[in-house]
């Protein structure tokens, strides 16, 4: 684990890596910007077989839980170039992932309390076999 300005960077082992219907995530880092009072979790995906695939990824259903495992709705949610605020009332995220090609994913959360502590952000995103079946994909941002 390696800190970096109040957050804090994880890299994982080949055997803990956290791939889901053929698409990695992971950690880059995460932070409370104090000024702002706003949580920034920073993700990345990498898919691994199909290419080019659609990631539809239902944003009200993606959210940060802290550690009174209270459920926090996104302010913004980038992937790429597409951004989705949670005031134009967007239910998915639609963006085009390549082969082994990283994205960045951006989760940025209002009025963070500075008591707060996130514990796990939960991704939730369209199967690529089934359409209409969607995967929950959990992701710890325990130190």
């Amino acid at each position: 684990m390696l800190f970096l300005g109040g957050g804090f960077v994880k890299a994982q082992s080949a055997d803990s890596l956290l791939v889901v219907d053929d698409i990695q995530f992971d950690v880059k880092e995460f932070h409370v910007d104090e000024p702002k009072h706003e949580l920034v979790i920073n993700l990345f995906a990498i898919s691994y077989s199909k290419n080019p695939r659609e990631y539809k990824m239902n944003t009200f259903s993606t959210q940060v839980l802290d550690q009174k495992k209270q459920s926090h709705f996104f302010s913004t949610i980038q992937m790429g170039n597409v951004l989705v605020k949670f005031e134009d009332k967007q239910n998915y995220l639609h963006y085009l992932l390549e082969e082994d090609k990283p994205v960045d994913i951006q989760v940025v959360i209002k009025d963070w309390k500075k008591t707060d502590k996130p514990v796990m952000i939960k991704l939730v995103f369209e199967s690529s076999t089934e359409e209409g079946e969607f995967l929950e994909v959990p992701i710890s941002l325990k130190k």
